[in-house]
């Protein structure tokens, strides 16, 4: 969603001093500490991710720019068992993941033609499949249009910290509850699933006079014609006991908070079981 520069880091003059003046032992140690999560940039176009395929295990901020013409985001899924993307793409389309397959968050929707969005999650050293599964045109998930990713993590000697954040949002069965009321400005919010099944996030600016009902029926109706509000950030889809930090930019006005994740008992989305929640940031 928007564009929030987060870009700390450890500062080099100070790292240079602690290596000239350490023990061997505390020179090693400092070479692997950083107070701020890893930064990777990604470009969405229809339909394809450009990003790198390698990346260090721990705390790490994906930047989500939207290039495309449709909305785009980037789902990270963690593939066990010794699995790997042809496998995940060998499935059904329409069948449920398997158990091998875990959502693990990542920036959601991006508005199209350079929408921005900005997400942080700990990476475990591991395979993954980066997917957008927001529907086209033809219905159809992108991923099935080729907007689909292999992704390697490996482990990382560097203690990295995931961002502090100024609330938390937490997701249940079916619900979203704020910590504290939400202002306008730029906001860092941990965003945890407590719920029983994958759920996610995705912040919605309203139109005048519009509701999150509103923006849950055009998508259930393909998304034709004006949207009566516009989703610019947020968290995909993740695992139940899961965490991401969103880093959201907000003005004043009215806004939705959705969730379109399928439901493990019926195959419908969530939003169909009332898990919308208006807001308004003053």
């Amino acid at each position: 969603m928007s564009k929030f520069g987060y870009r700390a880091g450890i500062s080099f003059l100070a790292l240079v001093i602690w290596i000239g003046i350490g023990t061997p032992f505390e020179r090693e140690a400092s070479a692997a500490v950083a107070t701020v999560p890893n930064v990777v940039n990604v470009v969405a176009t229809d339909y394809r991710f450009d990003m790198l395929d390698t990346l260090p295990a721990g705390p790490t901020l994906f930047h989500l720019v939207n290039n495309g013409a449709q909305l785009h985001h980037m789902t990270i899924v963690r593939l066990q068992a010794a699995k790997t993307l042809a496998d995940f793409t060998a499935l059904p389309p329409d069948a449920p993941p398997p158990a091998w397959a875990v959502f693990v968050g990542g920036p959601n929707a991006a508005s199209p033609k350079g929408g921005q969005s900005e997400a942080a999650l700990d990476l475990a050293p591991g395979h993954y499949a980066v997917i957008c599964v927001i529907p086209g045109p033809d219905g159809k998930p992108h991923m099935m249009d080729g907007m689909i990713k292999a992704l390697t993590v490996v482990p990382s000697a560097v203690r990295r910290a995931m961002p502090a954040a100024h609330m938390t949002l937490t997701l249940t069965d079916y619900a979203f509850t704020f910590s504290r009321p939400v202002s306008a400005g730029r906001r860092i919010i941990r965003v945890i699933n407590h719920g029983t099944q994958p759920h996610e996030a995705v912040f919605v600016r309203l139109g005048p006079g519009k509701t999150g009902e509103d923006v849950a029926r055009w998508v259930d109706n393909g998304m034709h014609g004006t949207p009566p509000g516009m989703p610019f950030a947020g968290i995909s889809a993740m695992a139940p006991g899961d965490e991401n930090t969103a880093f959201v930019n907000l003005t004043a006005g009215d806004y939705a908070l959705l969730c379109f994740a399928p439901d493990v008992k019926d195959g419908k989305r969530h939003t169909a079981h009332g898990m919308i929640h208006d807001f308004k940031v003053m």
